[in-house]
């Protein structure tokens, strides 16, 4: 493996540009090529799940009505776009079950990377499978690194900032799938800095619809910039992650520049991405893990709890408790899935958390809405960011108090292959067009097998489009 480290007094993104050029498929580890087929398998099955939920179908009608350039397959809906434009029809989906994979300290990772792949390939005439891994491992990996940086989940959300990188590593993504040099992909993250903000926590607290539809805008950017670089548009290059202009400085908090270089080539963090099990916002995970594995190993149903309690993080209490009149008493899709209470009391009548959890039948039950009454929640700064302290107490006197911190899915508790693949068929049913079993079963050989694949849209794309 090549180590890939600063140059005279390059910045740092300047690196990320070398490694993300340089580097190719036969220079991944086996385990960050499975990693990477596991998360592409993972991302096409929530995409397909969200393909009809809210929002989605109105930007597909808006892209259709632009109009431009035949580029690229609109997955479940028919016809082709301009590359930028099938970004932003793409890039919602995934995001739209909150069922997609994310990183610790950087947050949501492939529903970005995966849709911009997928959008970009109209922009060649082919895709090979290695090309494609080989650019969602650069990816992912930058997004990391620069999310991880700048402390997102440690530090930033608990002030209200959910950071502004997740284009960065979409960028360096699609650069290097339609093959920009050098120079090129430097001006592009450049010019990516100049459209880089902090994110605020608004868009959860209440949650809107733009929790999903602002993946579709970062997709849209992210190639919109790549091909401004390649007509020769120029970006700022000095100053991009570091230095009086730098995005590290946007933060008001000491951050971890170290960590954009820190053995890159030779150490791949995308191998820490966890998996999502439950179709809610991660930092309900643990307390959903806890009331489940409570009631199993305690043998208990919902209708014995008295009350539940649950010690929530600074980061969790900002993303799923707050403001507290609206989580308690959530109405909409998304209002739903950023609820610790009504992910919690779902979870306990149904022992699951996934999309038919939220169907206007689900959303309005009296069972799941009488016990949110009894859920109360705490932010306690000791525990661990995305960990969760559920205390149960049942209608006989019993008292349970379970801590719970690597749920199913966590690098330190991973899913196997069958795990993704039986994830990726709870997915289908919810398309917003059917899928015989034959498509079903092509995509999942075909992601798990891409490094064979001729061409990505023959194979991923065109199977999902009408």
């Amino acid at each position: 493996m090549t180590a890939f480290t600063i140059q005279n007094s390059e910045d740092p993104m300047a690196t990320l540009c070398r490694m993300a050029l340089e580097t190719t498929y036969d220079d991944l580890p086996d385990e960050v090529v499975t990693h990477a087929k596991h998360t592409l398998l993972d991302a096409v099955g929530v995409m397909i799940g969200g393909s009809g939920m809210d929002g989605i179908p109105e930007i597909v009608e808006l892209v259709k009505t632009k109009g431009g350039v035949e580029q690229t397959p609109l997955p479940f809906y028919g016809g082709r776009v301009p590359a930028a434009e099938a970004a932003l029809a793409i890039g919602p989906m995934p995001r739209a079950m909150d069922c997609g994979d994310l990183h610790e300290e950087a947050g949501h990772i492939s529903e970005y990377i995966v849709a911009s792949l997928l959008a970009a390939t109209g922009l060649r005439e082919s895709v090979s499978g290695r090309e494609f891994l080989a650019a969602l491992v650069v990816g992912q990996e930058i997004l990391i690194r620069i999310g991880s940086a700048y402390k997102v989940i440690s530090t930033a959300v608990k002030s209200n900032d959910c950071g502004g990188h997740y284009i960065f590593g979409a960028v360096a993504a699609v650069g290097k799938l339609i093959g920009l040099t050098q120079d090129e992909l430097e001006n592009a993250l450049g010019i990516a800095r100049t459209m880089t903000q902090p994110h605020t926590m608004g868009i959860y607290a209440p949650a809107t619809l733009m929790v999903r539809v602002h993946h579709g805008l970062v997709c849209q950017s992210a190639i919109t910039a790549c091909l401004l670089a390649q007509k020769g548009i120029t970006g700022p290059r000095q100053s991009v992650l570091l230095g009086p202009n730098g995005f590290l400085r946007t933060a008001q908090w000491e951050t971890d520049p170290d960590a954009l270089t820190r053995d890159l080539g030779e150490q791949w963090e995308m191998t820490r991405i966890t998996t999502k099990g439950y179709s809610a916002c991660y930092f309900s995970h643990s307390s959903i893990d806890g009331i489940i594995e409570q009631m199993r190993d305690h043998d208990f149903n919902a209708t014995d709890i008295e009350k539940i309690h649950i010690e929530v993080s600074t980061s969790g209490w900002r993303a799923v408790c707050e403001p507290v009149d609206r989580k308690w008493d959530p109405h909409t899709v998304p209002e739903c899935q950023f609820s610790l209470p009504y992910a919690v009391a779902t979870a306990a009548v149904d022992g699951h958390v996934f999309l038919d959890s939220y169907s206007t039948e689900s959303r309005s039950r009296d069972d799941v809405r009488e016990l949110m009454t009894r859920i109360t929640a705490e932010e306690v700064p000791a525990v661990s960011d995305w960990g969760a302290r559920v205390h149960t107490t049942l209608r006989d006197g019993r008292t349970i108090d379970t801590e719970h911190v690597y749920v199913k899915g966590h690098p330190d508790n991973p899913f196997s292959e069958q795990d993704f693949i039986d994830k990726f068929r709870m997915c289908v049913p919810y398309s917003v067009i059917p899928l015989s079993i034959e498509v079903q079963e092509s995509i999942v050989k075909h992601a798990l097998e891409l490094e064979h694949s001729g061409n990505v849209v023959d194979d991923l794309l065109l199977p999902l489009t009408p």
